[in-house]
């Protein structure tokens, strides 16, 4: 248990890193914090996933970026989910 929870926290750490990186070259999330670190949750499917993206960084994937700017400026972004994951 304490492994998954470890693991569960390792990625929110790396969801957060990549949520700066969008934040600070994109723009600011107009949602909370949770929301931004769950939409990214669900780009990424996998822990290998994360980690790939969270190596390149400062350089995002422009899939995430255009997926990332598509849902911060759609009418009702602050609950929509919907967009390519990999």
């Amino acid at each position: 248990m304490t492994d998954q929870i470890q693991r569960l926290d390792d990625s929110i750490e790396q969801l957060g890193r990549l949520a700066d990186a969008l934040e600070s070259q994109v723009t600011p999330c107009p949602t909370s914090r949770l929301r931004l670190i769950t939409w990214l949750a669900d780009r990424f499917k996998s822990a290998s996933a994360i980690a790939k993206a969270e190596e390149n960084l400062p350089r995002l994937p422009k899939w995430l970026i255009s997926a990332y700017t598509a849902w911060i400026h759609e009418p009702g972004s602050s609950s929509s989910f919907g967009a390519t994951t990999i």
